[in-house]
């Protein structure tokens, strides 16, 4: 299997896999829309954003300098993230939903 054809078909494991239906929704639940959108996003528009993050992070992954680091592209709550082996091949994705985190850089 050559390289484009792993990247699909981890992109499609995600797509089938991952619960839209959940997102879409707790997304209903606090009348969270896009941008200047008025209506919350649908399953499929949900799908299609994550299918962009994903490809995004993975450009991301393959033009970064360091394979030690997560490669992420986030965007209305859906998370994308990528890492690449030494060779600087996708070696893995994930996709999550985030409704809230926090971080602290201890200053």
């Amino acid at each position: 299997m050559n390289q484009y054809d792993k990247e699909k078909m981890m992109i499609e494991e995600i797509i089938d896999n991952f619960d839209f239906y959940k997102c879409w929704t707790v997304m209903k639940l606090l009348e969270w829309s896009w941008g200047f959108e008025a209506e919350i996003p649908n399953v499929d528009r949900l799908r299609d954003s994550a299918v962009s993050r994903l490809k995004d992070a993975m450009q991301l992954a393959k033009k970064g300098e360091n394979h030690k680091f997560t490669y992420t592209v986030s965007s209305g709550g859906l998370k994308a993230s990528a890492w690449k082996n030494r060779y600087g091949y996708i070696e893995s994705v994930r996709l999550e939903f985030v409704l809230t985190d926090w971080d602290a850089d201890g200053d």
